[in-house]
């Protein structure tokens, strides 16, 4: 069964499982990153190694990108004269600190924790190698690449289960810095498994679809049950999970989900000129709409309902310091205070009134931090990047007759993408390993060029023709 998968598929699942059961976590000072990281430069140099000559080229932008990034996190790092750096924002008080101490002309970097900033340089290691395993896998194990996302989120899942079951401690808790009592499954932080586990609705709304419109072709049930299964079970699970983050996620991702789903079905209809009985093909998102809801009506019943409804927005600890992290994205807006440095950076803002025994490790609004800790670079790098993520997905659309199925891959993972950064708005999920992991192969199917357009005949039909190498649209499954 397994003997047509090469080798380099085989190198795929040992670095995403590795990634996935080491890379769950925000900080720096986990462990298993001393692990991870240098295996992922090994799984980056094998890529390398056996790339054939083009393929990294179709990864091309999104490397590049990440190479910018890597420069100018290394550029923070370089030390500067103290005539210079004296003048960059709040570095006065510390260049009266260092006259007093007898430090008078260190020349210092532009990043206030250096180490923290290396420790970003170090964190790219994982994109970087998720994008060129990406590059060298064939198309068809491309594809195969959505049912492993799919496992994974069923698998975080199921830890999530055990570990409330267990009592919420234990030894099912991967991480020694963790939210303990809660379902945070391969994560550290019950939030972004959450938001994790709502993304997969719009992968298996996709999944399904496609898998539907080639069901009659003798495909099996299985495929359905499974993801039909898979998606009930996130829906109890992020109810579960109590996250508020996570249950917006899910409801927009269940929306998207069923948009794609749908979007298939009326291709498949409109293709075949089905008539009769194509009403049928909606009845699975609407049964699973409708136990989602008698899901959530039981949950009400739950205590983790309470919290929902019993929290309000403006007690959060992030919505409270949120006037700080403004006033220093502001100030830090041209130069940054370089990467993962908010933490020692917020300390000269915060306000006494905010003093507690916990400490405010990141803004929680990764947008903003992005500002504060990269400066104007960062934000000229995002902007490209958003420029040429518009352009993409544009030309994916105006291609959308003559490769339909791509052009809804396209929209999937563009839709997956959006939530995460959606979700960046009031949290930091994109600076875990595992789903930065998740982003960038994500973006790669993205940046996947268009299949050259299929040639018209003369009674310019090119759907039938091109219809047998469109089949591949039962990803995940082999």
């Amino acid at each position: 069964m397994f003997s047509d998968v090469p080798v380099r598929f085989w190198v795929f699942v040992a670095f995403f499982a590795a990634v996935f059961l080491m890379g769950g976590g925000s900080r720096d000072d986990v462990t298993s990153l001393a692990i991870l990281r240098p295996a992922c430069a090994f799984f980056a140099a094998y890529a390398l190694s056996i790339a054939a000559p083009g393929e990294i080229a179709r990864v091309r932008v999104p490397l590049l990108l990440l190479l910018a990034l890597g420069v100018w996190m290394a550029v923070q790092l370089i030390p500067l004269p103290p005539s210079f750096w004296s003048t960059l924002p709040h570095r006065d008080a510390l260049a009266r600190i260092d006259k007093l101490v007898g430090l008078e002309g260190l020349w210092r970097p532009i990043s206030l924790s250096p180490s923290k900033t290396m420790n970003s340089v170090g964190s790219l290691i994982v994109p970087v190698s998720a994008v060129l395993l990406y590059a060298v896998q064939r198309d068809a194990d491309r594809r195969a690449m959505l049912g492993l996302l799919l496992g994974a989120a069923v698998i975080s899942a199921l830890l999530g289960v055990g570990q409330l079951a267990s009592g919420g401690t234990g030894p099912l808790y991967l991480y020694s810095v963790t939210n303990e009592g809660d379902a945070v499954g391969l994560f550290a932080n019950r939030n972004h498994n959450a938001v994790f586990l709502a993304t997969i609705f719009v992968l298996a709304g996709h999944m399904f679809g496609e898998h539907r419109r080639l069901s009659a072709r003798g495909t099996g049930a299985l495929t359905s049950l499974l993801l039909g299964g898979t998606c009930l079970f996130m829906i109890v699970t992020l109810l579960v999970n109590g996250s508020r983050a996570g249950l917006v996620i899910g409801l927009l991702a269940m929306g998207l989900g069923a948009a794609l789903y749908f979007a298939a079905r009326r291709a498949d209809n409109r293709d075949e000129h089905r008539d009769l009985g194509g009403w049928i093909g909606y009845l699975p998102v609407v049964g699973i709409v409708g136990l989602a809801a008698a899901a959530a009506l039981a949950f009400t019943f739950s205590s983790s309902f309470d919290r929902l409804t019993t929290l309000s927005l403006s007690d959060e600890l992030r919505v409270k310091v949120f006037p700080q992290v403004s006033a220093m994205a502001n100030d830090n807006w041209l130069f940054g205070t370089g990467f993962g440095t908010f933490e020692h950076a917020y300390r000269q803002y915060e306000s006494a009134q905010w003093l507690q025994p916990n400490y405010i490790n990141n803004a929680h609004d990764d947008w903003l931090q992005w500002v504060i800790e990269g400066g104007l670079p960062a934000i000229l790098i995002a902007l490209v990047f958003m420029t040429w993520l518009t352009v993409v997905c544009l030309g994916h659309w105006r291609q959308r007759d003559t490769q339909p199925i791509r052009t809804r891959k396209v929209a999937m993972a563009l839709s997956a993408l959006v939530l995460l950064l959606v979700a960046s708005a009031f949290d930091y999920p994109l600076r875990v390993p595992s789903l930065m992991m998740y982003a960038v192969l994500l973006i790669a199917m993205i940046a996947d060029p268009p299949e050259p357009k299929a040639k018209t005949s003369r009674h310019g039909s090119s759907r039938g023709a091109s219809r047998r190498g469109q089949e591949y649209a039962v990803v995940g499954t082999r």
